[in-house]
């Protein structure tokens, strides 16, 4: 048996949002350097102010600590959306859009590369220099609304040409990696605020996590030195027994427990860091060392445990911030309720 002919020509529909696509890329590239963005962002990152807040990153990290014991129930979508991003997508999402953007890079720098080359083949032999090339005279033409119908198809047929260059060069398998990873997030995103399974892995995830390092501080497995991969690995079944038990059973319970450890962790750590630059630990020591000791540990606990009663009063009572509080997390409540549309 013969095979089906093709009989619907579908080409022709794709020519617009290539054309589309790439008249919007040309525009977004002038408009970059028109206004001199990466000049102006440069000039920001070197701005006083900037620098001033950057070198007190310490405080910032503190202080976001210092909301999550107190008042981090009230975002808890953003919370967990974050948590589980930076815990499991973070990486392969940044992997896979930034070797799609190295794609992309790679194949418009060859694109320019080769341009010149093109021009100087279809070039006059007077070699006389014009003002104006005649893509930019049908761009100027276009914007000001003097562009007949036939130019108007030769301008989009030109630009789907460019685009169609451009996708010819471009990865296929980095262009769907990339999609999936996003798309994925954005699914892991949504599945973790609709609770169950998936905000019970993720909790005590995190859990395990943050207390898995102390604790191995404080336990000796005499005659096991050589097995500590296997010892690890015990006590990190232990601890996800424990706290998985928790997240499925008591899930506000675990949840306020996390987002106090959470918080208690940047306090503690960003806090001593802050106290080290002062010269206030005592002893001399530095931040690791006083946060590896016994002093340093029971810091960590005490807010650790009145950061849990904290948020899980919180929590149960369902209590909401007040009105200056409200303003004072204005982009935080802004995303938190963004976030809780999807």
């Amino acid at each position: 048996m013969g095979e089906v002919a093709k009989m619907i020509d579908a080409g022709p529909v794709l020519t617009v949002p290539l054309a589309l696509g790439a008249g919007f890329a040309r525009k977004a590239s002038d408009g970059v350097q028109k206004f001199a963005v990466q000049e102006k962002l440069s000039a920001v990152k070197n701005n006083p102010t900037v620098e001033k807040i950057t070198n007190k990153s310490n405080y910032l990290w503190a202080l976001l600590g210092l909301v999550l014991i107190f008042h981090g129930a009230q975002f808890k979508n953003l919370f967990l959306c974050v948590q589980v991003l930076t815990a499991f997508c973070l990486s392969r999402v940044k992997g896979s859009v930034l070797a799609l953007w190295n794609d992309l890079t790679t194949a418009k720098e060859k694109m320019n590369a080769d341009a010149p080359a093109e021009d100087e083949s279809k070039a006059d032999a007077k070699a006389e220099a014009k003002p104006e090339s005649k893509h930019a005279q049908k761009r100027g033409a276009k914007q000001d609304g003097k562009l007949d119908a036939a130019d108007a198809q030769k301008q989009r047929e030109e630009d789907a040409g460019e685009a169609k260059k451009l996708l010819k060069v471009i990865d296929t398998d980095k262009v769907s990696a990339a999609v999936f990873e996003v798309c994925v997030a954005a699914m892991a995103g949504h599945m973790v605020m609709e609770g169950g399974l998936v905000k019970a892995v993720v909790v005590t995830h995190a859990l395990v996590k943050a207390s898995q390092e102390r604790i191995n501080g404080l336990l000796k497995f005499s005659g096991f030195e050589d097995h500590q991969a296997w010892t690890d690995l015990l006590l990190s079944f232990v601890l996800s027994s424990f706290f998985g038990g928790m997240a499925m059973t008591m899930s506000s319970l675990a949840f306020a427990m996390n987002l106090a450890s959470s918080g208690a962790q940047l306090l503690t750590t960003y806090g001593l860091r802050i106290a080290e630059g002062m010269g206030k630990i005592p002893g001399g020591k530095t931040a690791d060392e006083f946060a590896a000791s016994v002093p340093g540990l029971a810091a960590l606990g005490g807010l650790t445990a009145f950061g849990t009663l904290w948020q899980f009063w919180a929590i149960m009572a369902d209590s909401g911030m007040a009105s200056y509080l409200t303003l004072l997390y204005l982009p935080a409540v802004i995303a938190e309720w963004w976030i809780s549309l999807f």
